[in-house]
């Protein structure tokens, strides 16, 4: 499919209560400045008419609006600040497009700037949304229609008009001016009857400019649609290795123009690498990294020696202290709030409500490691003479209220090296020269010996890690067979007492989890993430992380406790992945949702229309679940069928407002009526589904949302009173005589209204007036087992070959079609704007409604158990439900799909703007004055 239209030059936000014509004749303005009284305008401009309350299935057609919209005009006033549309649509824009495309004309209200603080004065401005809070970073111009009498009042509106479409056309206001006001006076004279020759020459000159300005727009156009294609190609290309620089040319890509392409981009940089959460960018290389064991925070020494805490919540990292001379070591408490850092001439602590304390190092020696126990209340440095065989001690740091005062303990004559690796407890230390792999564990209390021995590394050796525990280390020289250690018994550098198997050979970094029950390996811009197993057990694929480039040695890190999250330095760059995550729009939860049968469909997949609750049903409707998707614990089964033998749970309605669900509970086969169980939850309504057909293929709400229609598998209509559970059959007709028992149908779809229904017979798509049962449309698919659904105003069609076909909700005239194939046979999804069609292999595709054109695939979960998906009612979550077996429990993955989510993802993955000096790197094109991300 292709789009019909070039979209709108401009989007008019204005607040229905209050306006009094001015959105209108602003509109007309702006549309007739410059041009003759009997030409087209060259200019759309969008503004909505409706009066409706807001509906999030109507506030998706607005947003389609606004993606189509170059500029964005608010009609300002104090009723606009405070109305639900305008302000989502100021949000809208805010999220999506630069702030140069939007203007505000003042009609009402007080708007006041604030110097200082770089703001509106938010205490004085009234008629702004608060939405703009912190968009602005200097004062932006905006035209006045506040006059004191009506003339005054048309001559400023004419005046912002001009400005307007000066900025549309992108002329200069003054030139526009002039020539508006020369056509005026033509006009002028035109109606009064006194056309000369010459003023037919001057009005053919204006057509011909005015051609030429409107030509030069379109040309405007197609550049701008230029651009950001290349821009998404090359946000593409750093993907793999410099996914920050990708994800901020894809959100500049959307924004210079949002179409199919750009799109499709965007939705890859926030789902390519999925598992890279975002990174953590610094203005120096990052030479040591820790990580805190609750994994909310990362602390860093930059090249210059400066130390930073980045709390992972906010956005900005805290400068603690500079360091002087090589860095040595950094680590912090479990909580992230006590950092300690070493250089070779010295070390300082951080913790709260104190100043930057040193720890003291006797003079002539030089640090070699430093930690701090996770209590955060010991630190320790492993010190040395700076001298050839010089003494070896550890120095000892009570952290409590009073001054920091050190006890030095020596190590002992027999090491022939201090120890750089440290790990402590308050009652335990582990030491480790990675060196020549000597290590000892020692009480704290009395200095005693727990266990010691000596790995005797080889002379390659490539990375030495500790496990968080001090349980076991690890060591590599290349080889694919990594050994690991436990500390708990002698070492034999020959005899491991476990292994990690990776597809390296010349890796730059190692690390092992807490528990040291997973071991990451890094090498050539990827990070390997194994098991930890006996020696002898098989390799297991590795979970690879990408999208930054090739890892700072010494600077791979596990992130928390659970030995899933990691980060890694690259440069001035800090990585932190969750290797649980499926993508960055994305959280997975458990559900106890099974196969129902082999010969089952997929999961049927309800979400309300705000995405806060979902239902979902295995693909017989023996079993469901329902709950709040913010707390996955409370998405629990729904009552057990059993008393009702072979009865279903059917479709799933929920109310306008979103607050409850009606659950048809369909009968046996045979007609007798299914109870409806007791034990639902509050928002769960369950309703009897009739006794006629034994089963139901589709169900809506009618418009006014007092009923629900209710499609049976013999193609029948019933309209329920959910209330009450009285139902009245619409087709076929009660009073007319019984005929043959009908066929058994496989698909039928209601419309979102509720107006209409669609069955599919065997040989056609019959579309009905639900209130009568008279046949709307018809449409010849001689399929076995296609699909029917219905999306705003579009009835879509999936046919056996893959197909979708788009039809109007009528289905008497055909829109187009999305390419497919067989693998695609399995019910599809749409918000409107989107559509997801789950293949045969569990992938879902997500393709572009208008265009056709694929925005991005997700993968596949575990092969074999069939996924099921829905998209809420505002079109924003979509929620994919992939079935349980006897190995495991179901799952439920729901994404954020929206424009707005996708945006604010990428920039918070990014953690920053992009410079320009990166934009000259990669692009030959000036680089936009405004390259910010927020």
């Amino acid at each position: 499919m292709t789009s019909r239209t070039r979209g709108y030059d401009a989007f008019i936000s204005y607040s229905h209560q209050a306006d009094d014509g001015t959105a209108a004749r602003l509109q007309r303005l702006v549309r007739r400045v410059g041009r003759p009284w009997y030409q087209r305008s060259g200019l759309r401009i969008f503004r909505d008419q409706t009066n409706l309350v807001m509906s999030e299935s109507l506030w998706e057609s607005i947003a389609r609006e606004l993606r189509r919209s170059h500029h964005f005009v608010l009609i300002a006033s104090p009723q606009a600040a405070k109305s639900t549309w305008v302000r989502r649509e100021v949000r809208f824009w805010r999220d999506n497009r630069d702030r140069a495309t939007f203007s505000v004309v003042r009609v009402a209200g007080t708007i006041a700037w604030d110097e200082e603080a770089g703001d509106f004065d938010w205490a004085a401005t009234d008629a702004l949304p608060p939405d703009l809070a912190g968009w602005f970073t200097s004062e932006p111009h905006w035209g006045d229609v506040v006059a004191a009498d009506e003339r005054e009042r048309s001559a400023r509106l004419r005046d912002v008009a001009v400005a307007i479409a000066a900025r549309l056309y992108g002329v200069d206001k003054d030139e526009l001016h002039d020539e508006d006001e020369r056509e005026w006076r033509r006009t002028r004279r035109v109606r009064r009857g006194a056309v000369t020759a010459l003023a037919l020459l001057s009005a053919l000159a204006l057509v011909l400019g005015v051609t030429a300005v409107v030509q030069g727009g379109r040309a405007d156009d197609e550049a701008r649609v230029a651009l950001s294609h290349r821009l998404a190609s090359v946000a593409e290309s750093q993907f793999a290795t410099n996914l920050d620089v990708g994800n901020l040319l894809a959100v500049r890509a959307f924004r210079t123009d949002a179409n199919a392409r750009t799109r499709a981009t965007l939705f890859r940089a926030v789902t390519e690498n999925g598992t890279l959460v975002r990174t953590l960018p610094f203005d120096q290389d990052v030479v040591e990294v820790a990580t805190s064991a609750d994994g909310g925070a990362v602390a860093v020494v930059l090249r210059d020696g400066a130390v930073l805490r980045w709390r992972l919540d906010q956005r900005e990292p805290e400068r603690l202290f500079r360091l002087t001379g090589e860095p040595r070591g950094v680590s912090m408490s479990a909580d992230g709030d006590v950092v300690v850092a070493a250089s070779r001439d010295g070390a300082s602590l951080a913790r709260p409500g104190r100043p930057v304390e040193p720890l003291a190092v006797r003079a002539g020696w030089r640090v070699h490691g430093a930690a701090v126990s996770p209590s955060g209340r010991t630190a320790l440095l492993s010190v040395a003479e700076d001298v050839w065989q010089g003494r070896m001690a550890v120095t000892a740091f009570p952290v409590g209220d009073g001054p920091l005062t050190g006890a030095d303990h020596e190590q002992g004559a027999e090491r022939a090296a201090a120890a750089d690796l440290v790990e402590t407890s308050d009652d335990e230390v582990f030491l480790l020269d990675s060196g020549y792999g000597f290590w000892e564990r020692r009480r704290l209390s009395d200095w005693a010996v727990v266990a010691a021995s000596r790995a005797s590394f080889g002379t390659v050796n490539d990375g030495v890690a500790v496990a968080a525990d001090r349980g076991a280390f690890g060591y590599t020289n290349g080889s694919p067979t990594i050994p690991v250690w436990r500390t708990d018994r002698e070492t034999d550098i020959e005899r491991p007492h476990l292994t990690a198997h990776a597809p390296i050979g010349d890796p730059d970094a190692l690390a092992l989890s807490p528990d040291a029950s997973r071991l990451a390996v890094a090498e050539d811009h990827t990070v390997h993430v194994v098991p930890v197993g006996e020696v002898g057990a098989p390799p297991t694929e590795p979970v690879r992380l990408v999208g930054t480039g090739r890892i700072t040695p010494d600077t791979l890190r596990f992130l928390g406790a659970d030995g899933t999250a990691l980060v890694a330095a690259s440069g001035n760059r800090v990585a932190v992945w969750d290797t649980t995550r499926a993508d960055r729009i994305s959280r997975t939860f458990p559900v106890d949702v099974g196969s129902g049968c082999s010969a089952c469909g997929p999961p049927r997949v309800a979400p309300s229309p705000d995405g806060s609750h979902l239902i979902a049903f295995d693909g017989a409707g023996f079993a469901g679940v329902a709950g709040p998707t913010d707390r996955p614990g409370a998405v629990r089964p729904l009552p057990d069928l059993g008393a009702n033998l072979y009865a279903e749970y059917g479709p799933a309605v929920w109310d306008r407002e979103g607050d409850r669900a009606t659950v048809l509970v369909e009968p046996p086969s045979g007609g007798s009526a299914a109870a409806v169980p007791a034990g639902l939850p509050d928002f769960v309504r369950g309703v009897a589904a009739g006794e006629r057909a034994g089963g139901v293929l589709a169900a809506g709400l009618t418009s006014d949302g007092r009923q629900v229609v209710v499609v049976g598998v013999d193609g029948g209509i019933d309209l329920v009173d959910p209330a009450t559970g009285a139902t009245r059959t619409v087709v076929p007709d009660p009073g007319a005589p019984v005929g043959p028992k009908p066929p058994r149908l496989r698909a039928g779809a209601v419309s979102a209204t509720g107006d209409l229904a669609a069955v599919h017979d065997g040989d056609s798509v019959v579309v009905r007036a639900v209130r009568t049962g008279d046949v709307v449309g018809d449409i010849p698919v001689p399929d076995r087992q296609p699909h029917l659904v219905f999306v705003r105003d579009r009835l879509l069609v999936q046919r056996d070959s893959g197909e979708l076909e788009v039809w109007d909700e009528r289905g008497g005239r055909r829109l187009g079609a999305i390419a497919g194939d067989g693998g695609f046979f399995n019910p599809p999804a749409s918000n409107g704007a989107l559509v997801a069609r789950v293949r045969d292999d569990g992938s879902t595709s997500l393709a572009d409604l208008d265009s056709g054109a694929v925005v991005g695939t997700i993968p596949a979960g575990p092969p074999g158990r069939r996924v099921g998906v829905g998209f809420s009612g505002d079109g924003t979550e979509l929620v994919a439900v992939t079935e349980g077996n006897d190995l495991g429990r179901g799952s439920a993955t729901v994404r954020d799909v929206s424009d707005e989510a996708l945006v604010r993802t990428a920039c918070a993955t990014a953690g920053r703007d992009l410079t320009p000096a990166e934009w000259d790197a990669l692009l030959d094109v000036p680089a936009p004055a405004d390259l910010t991300c927020r």
